[in-house]
């Protein structure tokens, strides 16, 4: 099976993953209709058959309407869905074909979840934020038990986690939770231990570049005001995938550039 073929599958299957993740995250706070309740319209509530289902794809061909009433459909499912398949495809252009892949795609899935779900109703789940840390912690002890890990691999996952959970833990006891929420200190613990030590920097440092930018910009346009909430989640994750997609060479090119 050729490499661009590999790329190809593991990206339709982050687009199928995607459109799972929409369901849960649109039925998230009524979690036992994703099992109980067929995918229908939020407009006209009818029931909608297996074509109109085909993550993206059916999107796009019925020109983002519902098929029967004709309304807009939300950008959030396509959205969600072409994120999570260029997300899976990054992950496996970064580990390939290796065990630690598995953990990334679960916890990415979770991530993404909790990434959405902070937009729309700005609140961050605990319960997916400590089943994803739950899910890294079992991933670290196993392969320290089980393949040899080097202990200094699992000290740089928890100097990751302290460096970020505690910085934003500041935040919290300065601003009294004005800034931020309680929320992020945990979120921010497992993106800490999922990037590790040095790149943990890279990845708080670009989470809150995007934040500022972002929050300017809406000011700027007048979708916010200074006083408004900003979910910071979002900011966190995608510092977290940038970091360790392309951490090392940023921490890289940053040392070769003011130490030689």
């Amino acid at each position: 099976m050729s490499l661009t073929l590999i790329y190809i599958l593991i990206i339709l299957l982050g687009l199928a993953v995607g459109s799972f993740l929409n369901v849960v995250i649109l039925r998230f706070d009524e979690i036992k209709t994703i099992i109980n309740t067929r995918s229908h319209c939020v407009s006209c509530k009818k029931n909608l058959r297996w074509y109109d289902l085909i993550p993206f794809f059916s999107f796009v061909f019925l020109l983002g309407k519902c098929r029967y009433c004709k309304k807009n459909i939300s950008p959030q499912y396509p959205l969600v869905e072409i994120g999570t398949g260029l997300i899976f495809g990054l992950l496996f252009w970064k580990f390939g074909f290796s065990w630690i892949l598995i953990p990334y795609l679960l916890i990415t899935c979770l991530l993404i979840v909790i990434f959405v779900y902070d937009i729309l109703k700005l609140m961050i789940s605990d319960f997916l934020v400590y089943l994803a840390l739950g899910i890294w912690v079992v991933w670290i002890l196993s392969q320290f038990l089980l393949n040899n890990y080097q202990i200094s691999i699992i000290l740089d996952s928890l100097y990751g986690g302290l460096v970020l959970g505690g910085f934003l833990g500041l935040i919290v006891i300065v601003s009294r939770q004005k800034w931020m929420g309680a929320g992020d200190i945990a979120l921010g613990v497992l993106l800490g231990m999922m990037v590790g030590w040095p790149v943990v920097l890279v990845a708080t440092f670009l989470a809150f570049v995007l934040g500022s930018f972002i929050g300017l910009f809406l000011i700027a346009v007048h979708k916010k005001k200074m006083k408004d909430q900003l979910p910071f989640a979002p900011f966190l994750i995608t510092g977290m995938w940038l970091a360790l997609l392309f951490g090392e060479q940023i921490i890289n090119l940053y040392l070769g550039k003011f130490y030689n």
